[in-house]
């Protein structure tokens, strides 16, 4: 299969995302048989939880390539270019390289082969890393675990980040029920690294590694942290090491915890023999970017991007706000730019919003592109939004109006759906907004 221009490749995928979420591992697995188990020629780590997993990986992918190490990152969804979901050193792979992949899978899909959308991008995730020969993968779940398409690894490494209600309608609509789908990822004698867990989850997962002779590490009981609010900086320790006043490169409190996972993730690949010393464990923190998540850019007025796409993420995101406003010069007025998505029909997308709301003076709700199924502005005409809201279905029009209206010290905040901020981001960036790097 041959594509005259990128652009077409692409629109041949998308027809793709019709099939929406599509759980099970025969499909792939015949895939990745035909194209001979790439995803077997790569050392791996596999992540799930219900956020934090793309931080977690950008700041071990940082960690490591301070080490000096080749590192692939697959996650989803991509903010504007394919691209971005197959990284390289946290660069995102070229059009060739992307053109070419979607040719030799899609060869196969016209053979009679069946794929949704993420299987399709899995397997050339799994192509990519192979034909790139990195010494590690990442791979961030799509959907749960159990039955994810990426539960096809054999991994050095597995990671739990958190658990909370997000995709109910696919994953259970309890705690425990969630945790079950997130422990399928966890493999016989692999050690697993996790974080804070309710009582609940926490005794599904250890029941799930008890059972598989994988060994938990457990923040706040195997590994700790400790953090210093007046420099913005933290300890971290782990079995007699210890690593003093460290900073990391993303803001908001809760990365903190990501921060701790990934390092203690560093220090158990020190035990298959990877070679990483203090000094890159450091500087990797400190040096920690992921797009589109807890970012701050600078322009004519001050803007904080966040996916913030659940509960638990909007209530991140109120602290977040509430520590950053603490610590810098935001003394104005303060706009909310929201979206929502809601493909499983299993949010209540006004009480995400709540959340959060009676921190701006202002709130505007808008409608996500992408393929998943947003909320509409007339959908939003039917709930009892806050008094202080308005719809306006257009963001660039939103945030024109937001920004013409902006002091220098008032701040925006666009979050609700990684499908809104990641064309929000591009269009601020090219409206002269510049990011504003924690740690320089």
């Amino acid at each position: 299969m041959k594509f005259q221009t990128l652009e077409d490749a692409i629109s041949y995928l998308d027809r793709f995302q019709f099939h929406g979420f599509r759980l099970g591992l025969e499909r792939i697995e015949e895939v990745l048989k035909a194209l001979g188990n790439p995803q077997n020629s790569f050392p791996s780590i596999h992540v799930a939880g219900t956020n934090g997993k793309g931080s977690v990986c950008a700041a071990l992918s940082s960690i490591l390539q301070q080490s000096g190490y080749r590192v692939g990152f697959y996650s989803s969804p991509h903010l504007v270019k394919l691209n971005e979901r197959f990284r390289i050193g946290m660069i995102p792979i070229d059009d060739p390289l992307l053109k070419k992949l979607i040719e030799e899978v899609g060869s196969l899909v016209e053979k009679g082969f069946e794929l949704s959308y993420f299987e399709f991008t899995t397997a050339m995730a799994f192509l990519c890393f192979a034909r790139c020969k990195v010494d590690l993968a990442l791979i961030e779940t799509g959907l749960g675990g159990r039955l994810d398409a990426t539960n096809v690894i054999s991994p050095l490494l597995s990671i739990v980040t958190n658990i909370s209600l997000d995709h109910q309608s696919y994953l259970g609509h309890s705690l425990e029920e969630i945790a079950f789908e997130k422990a399928g990822i966890i493999k016989k004698d692999i050690p697993v690294v996790a974080g804070r867990l309710e009582k609940g989850p926490l005794q599904v997962i250890s029941e799930k590694c008890h059972r598989k002779n994988a060994r938990l590490y457990l923040l706040g009981r195997d590994f700790f942290i400790q953090r210093h609010e007046k420099t913005d900086t933290f300890d971290f320790s782990m079995n007699g090491f210890h690593l003093k006043n460290a900073r990391f490169g993303m803001f908001g409190e809760f990365q903190i915890d990501n921060a701790a996972l990934a390092a203690a993730s560093a220090r158990l690949l020190t035990k298959k023999g990877m070679s990483i010393d203090q000094d890159n464990l450091r500087h990797g923190l400190d040096k920690t970017f992921w797009p589109g998540r807890s970012e701050l850019l600078k322009g004519d007025t001050w803007v904080f991007i966040d996916g913030a796409h659940n509960e638990a993420g909007a209530r991140a995101l109120k602290n977040s706000i509430t520590q950053l406003t603490d610590r810098l010069p935001f003394t104005g007025k303060k706009t909310l730019l929201w979206a929502c998505s809601n493909e499983g029909k299993d949010k209540d997308p006004l009480a995400i919003l709540q959340i959060v709301a009676p921190l701006f003076q202002k709130v505007i709700i808008t409608e996500p592109q992408g393929p998943r199924r947003p909320v509409t502005v007339e959908e939003w005409k039917e709930l009892a939004i806050p008094e202080n809201a308005m719809l306006v279905k257009d963001y660039k029009e939103a945030i024109d109006t937001i920004i013409a209206q902006c002091k220098k010290n008032d701040l925006l905040v666009v979050a609700g759906s990684l499908y809104l901020v990641g064309p929000a981001r591009h269009y601020l960036l090219g409206k002269d907004f510049e990011l504003v790097h924690k740690n320089t």
